[in-house]
């Protein structure tokens, strides 16, 4: 299944877009099909029973599945001021050896994305080190022409923090989110939330274990924020979109609503309940933090039911330095773009999701929320991003031999089924097999088409 050499006369820069898939079984949207899938000039130019590679690189993907190219549209890269804990070219390392094609990162970073000229600062260190395509979430600001110059520049969102916003942002104040909302609606960009309402709290909140830091963002919190923001929502007419979700009666708020408000679960809430906080502890210290087995439960089966929009993997990695620490100065958050899809492709395994909404989940939705209107299709016209996955392979997840990093992992020694084998970008072969080989800067920078 390795790939076939280039030829020695070939034109490196032309053919470094041009692929050939050959006898794949091809993801269509409701089934497979099994043919051949011929990239040129970083599109697909066909799909079908035969194709001859001509001058093209083949690759023999006999007994794969082809599927588009995953779509995380919640990862934290770093880079900057940050770049200690990953970089652009280490995270989108380890998104194409996670399958995922295409990111897009947040804006909490050092210095905060936050005006358009630290935007166009951070898609210019992007195109040096990135390997996958990469786009970018900017903070919520509440003057109306710094949104509409972020929306020009390319921002995908407007990302609320409203446990702690990183512009100058009152998040108690219903007037002031509202403004927000009615600037975004103007200038058609979505608003990204990050639902927690805890400004309110009084009290501080016990640190002696991480299950007492857990409780002391209890689920009032979430369910708090999102009713809020529904509410607002409802008053403006902004997109929004909900992210990292934790409970059901969140989902089922959000289903309630218009398609105007979406939603976002992770694996790791999906997966893991406050059971494994209290055995990894700071491994699987996360906010918004593991909730009870019982609603662990209640919102996978929600999520495998169709009731959330996307999953997303939250990427946010740290050094093991600044995790492994008592509670309360632990940072918070797990690397997750390395562990997301065998997670997710387990659940598809054992029965408990289908792979027609796994698909929905990772590509169709997120590309469809967030406009990247050339991606999550395998057809004519569409971007060359392509993943090839043997879906029963098992294998068994290691941190340490990690691309990102950010070396651990709540799920470290958890046996797998389902694997990635190789990820396509724009018709390059930037990852097979265990081998990354997508050089820096191969990934395009993406600017969002809201404004446009």
């Amino acid at each position: 299944m390795a790939p076939q050499k280039k030829r020695a006369d070939s034109n490196p820069d032309l053919e470094d877009q041009n692929i050939l898939v050959k006898d794949a079984n091809i993801w269509t949207g409701h089934g497979f099909t099994r043919g051949s899938i011929l990239i040129e000039e970083g599109r697909i130019r066909k799909t079908s029973r035969r194709t001859d590679a001509g001058r093209h690189e083949a690759i023999d993907a006999s007994g794969l599945c082809a599927l588009p190219g995953l779509i995380d549209v919640h990862v934290h890269l770093r880079d900057m001021g940050l770049a200690y804990k990953e970089d652009f070219a280490t995270g989108t390392a380890a998104a194409a050896a996670g399958g995922f094609t295409t990111v897009l990162d947040m804006p909490n970073t050092l210095p905060p994305t936050d005006t358009p000229r630290r935007l166009v600062e951070k898609e210019r260190e992007a195109s040096k080190k990135a390997r996958v395509n990469i786009g970018f979430h900017a903070a919520a600001v509440p003057e109306a022409k710094t949104t509409q110059a972020l929306a020009r520049a390319g921002a995908f969102s407007l990302k609320l923090y409203m446990p702690k916003p990183i512009a100058p942002f009152n998040v108690e104040d219903d007037a002031q989110i509202r403004q927000l909302m009615n600037n975004a609606r103007e200038a058609r960009i979505p608003v990204t939330v990050h639902a927690e309402d805890i400004v309110s709290r009084k009290e501080t909140p016990a640190t002696d274990s991480f299950r007492q830091l857990a409780d002391g963002r209890p689920p009032i919190f979430e369910t708090r924020a999102v009713e809020r923001i529904v509410r607002i929502q409802r008053q403006t007419g902004c997109k929004v979109h909900f992210c990292h979700l934790t409970l059901k009666s969140s989902l089922d708020k959000i289903a309630a609503e218009s398609s105007s408000v979406t939603s976002e679960v992770t694996p790791h809430h999906l997966w893991l309940s406050q059971r494994v906080l209290e055995k990894v502890g700071w491994k699987a210290w996360m906010v918004p933090p593991l909730r009870s087995e019982a609603e662990r439960r209640r919102l996978l089966s929600a999520t495998c039911s169709g009731a959330s929009d996307v999953v997303a993997s939250d990427h946010a990695p740290h050094t093991v330095g600044e995790k492994e620490r008592q509670p309360g100065s632990s940072l918070p958050g797990v690397p997750g773009l390395e562990t997301e899809l065998p997670l997710m492709l387990t659940l598809v395994s054992k029965g408990t999701l289908n792979l027609s909404l796994l698909v929905k989940l990772l590509a169709d939705n997120p590309a469809r929320i967030f406009g990247l209107r050339s991606k999550a299709k395998l057809r004519p016209g569409y971007d060359g991003d392509v993943i090839l996955v043997d879906l029963k392979k098992r294998s068994r997840i290691d941190s340490s031999k990690f691309f990102s990093k950010a070396k651990f992992s709540p799920f470290d020694g958890m046996t797998t089924k389902g694997a990635l084998v190789s990820t396509i970008v724009s018709g390059r072969l930037v990852y097979h097999d265990g081998e990354m080989l997508g050089k820096e800067g191969c990934g395009p920078v993406l600017r969002s088409s809201f404004s446009s």
